[in-house]
């Protein structure tokens, strides 16, 4: 399926809706691969944004949301909780120059171990 607008979605489809394996291609660039739900992400997937970032893990309703590792471009990384696409619970903050943050998080706040 291709829109007007220049995305793009290959996959599965269930009652005109995203449903199953998929691989959804936004025009600006960023892109998605994994599952979806009633038209919407849910369950494991990866997504690619435009400038270089990556997510793998877990999606809910469209929402980065469960388990998973936020990848930034300039080599740090989140592994762990996210609730509603932030960052929010126990996880391990990986910094580029090396350093470790381990504790917890709420709405992408370190808020302490």
């Amino acid at each position: 399926m291709i829109w007007i607008n220049g995305d793009r979605f290959e996959g599965y489809w269930k009652n005109d809706r995203k449903d199953g394996r998929g691989y959804e291609y936004v025009s600006n660039g960023d892109r998605f691969e994994g599952f979806f739900k009633n038209g919407e992400r849910e369950g494991k997937g990866k997504f690619y944004w435009k400038n270089g970032d990556k997510y793998e893990g877990d999606f809910k309703s469209d929402k980065i949301e469960g388990k998973g590792i936020y990848y930034w471009k300039n080599g740090s990384r989140y592994e762990r909780d996210f609730k509603n696409g932030l960052s929010d619970g126990e996880g391990i903050m990986y910094y580029e120059d090396g350093r470790i943050q381990k504790g917890k998080w709420k709405n992408d706040e370190y808020i302490g171990e």
